[in-house]
């Protein structure tokens, strides 16, 4: 089989890798043997021959080697069963999602959620969640491309899902040489899937929406500003399908302003309000967040809530400057639209921006917005999105849920 094939790396400092990371660098690798062909499953040893892991390679990505396993171990079905079963029963106590790995999505306080997250589960390049009866998959790699087949195939034996998409369309596809594909495997399914939330219902686009459909990582903070949003006003900037908006809405907030600037999820938002039966006090708007908050904010207008969750302006290390620049003109404009004790749900699901970095961005914004506030809670990616020790790619999103205090700091001068 393929993964006879070996890849040395090379001696001294260039071959240093970490310990436990699967990811191994062009840099990091002696001459290669013209018979290892992208895509293949090598082996890769140290400088003296010793195994240290399995994985596919592919020399169009600078992560020329992602290792699937560190055991002496074939890569076939047997294997992928073996890992995404280990995903699934992962999330079983973190969910609480059921029993038993054939009807793990019958029970708990959802049935949309990650199944497996690429590098956490110890499966790179592939992402699985789970809407209700449809599952979603994606493959972004040229090495787990191949597997595809396999990868259905265990992910339908496992999730017995009633339908099955594809959702292969990524930018990374291209870096590693491969066109975007969709489509459904097995029945056509709807494109439309209604799920659960707690109490919450929302219907997830998961052919035209963001990635897979909805932001599952998010579940915990929503659930949390469910619990502080009765009687309050709410502004949702990047509102995307109204994740935050209804969720506060449901709770008891008194109004909720929604801002995006697609209209088709702007359209999908609304029709969670509806769903929901707060579709009389929510209110969806067209338009940057960043043009609206100004307008907000130059009005004088006041919320008693605002969460902040924008994609990421992060998409690589050396662009951390403008997107700090980005992140703290986002975050002082919103401070200055909320009312005395009103909060601030603020987020960044970039990697690339480390916590030390986005609190200090917090910090100045405060700084420029003339406020003081206090940390009510700290958030994290939701529990099916596993953060690991030794792979701080796999730790994203990060946030606050912020207090204002009452008083306006005056400028000195």
């Amino acid at each position: 089989m393929s993964e006879k094939k070996n890849i040395r790396l090379r001696s001294g400092k260039k071959g240093v890798r970490k310990a436990g990371h699967p990811w191994i660098f062009k840099g990091q690798l002696t001459k290669l043997d013209p018979a290892i062909r992208p895509g293949d499953i090598i082996s890769i040893t140290d400088d003296k021959n010793k195994f240290i892991g399995r994985g596919y390679y592919n020399p169009k990505s600078e992560i020329a080697v992602r290792l699937l396993t560190f055991t002496d171990e074939p890569i076939n079905r047997d294997f992928f069963y073996k890992k995404i079963a280990a995903a699934l029963k992962r999330r079983e106590p973190l969910l609480n999602i059921g029993a038993g790995l054939n009807l793990p999505h019958r029970k708990g306080i959802t049935n949309a959620y990650r199944v497996v997250f690429s590098e956490a589960d110890g499966l790179p390049g592939l992402i699985a969640d789970l809407y209700n009866d449809t599952a979603v998959f994606q493959i972004l790699t040229l090495g787990m491309e191949k597997f595809k087949t396999e990868i259905a195939d265990v992910i339908d034996d496992l999730l017995k899902p009633k339908y099955l998409y594809e959702k292969s369309a990524s930018p990374f596809r291209k870096i590693e040489g491969l066109k975007d594909v969709t489509g459904w495997w097995g029945g056509e399914g709807k494109g439309l899937v209604e799920i659960s939330e707690g109490k919450v219902r929302f219907l997830v686009d998961i052919i035209n929406g963001h990635k897979t459909g909805f932001y599952l990582d998010q579940r915990k903070s929503r659930i949390a500003l469910e619990g502080i949003s009765r009687g309050k006003d709410v502004l949702d900037l990047f509102c995307y399908t109204g994740g935050f908006s209804v969720s506060a809405a449901i709770s008891g907030a008194r109004r909720v302003i929604g801002v995006d600037i697609k209209e088709d999820w702007l359209n999908l938002a609304r029709e969670n309000a509806r769903l929901n039966g707060v579709h009389e006090k929510t209110e969806f708007v067209k338009g940057d967040s960043f043009a609206v908050l100004k307008d907000m904010s130059g009005s004088g207008k006041k919320f008693d809530i605002i969460a902040l969750d924008p994609p990421s302006f992060l998409k690589g290390r050396e662009s951390r400057v403008t997107a700090a620049r980005g992140y703290r003109e986002l975050n002082s404009l919103a401070m200055k639209s909320l009312s005395g004790g009103g909060i601030l749900a603020t987020f960044s699901c970039s990697h690339n921006m480390p916590n030390e970095l986005f609190s200090k961005v917090i910090k100045e914004s405060a700084d420029a917005a003339g406020r003081k506030f206090t940390i009510l809670k700290r958030c994290r990616q939701a529990e099916d999105h596993p953060i690991v020790k030794g792979i701080p790619e796999t730790e994203y999103l990060k946030g606050y849920f912020l207090k204002m205090e009452s008083n306006i700091i005056k400028e000195k001068g």
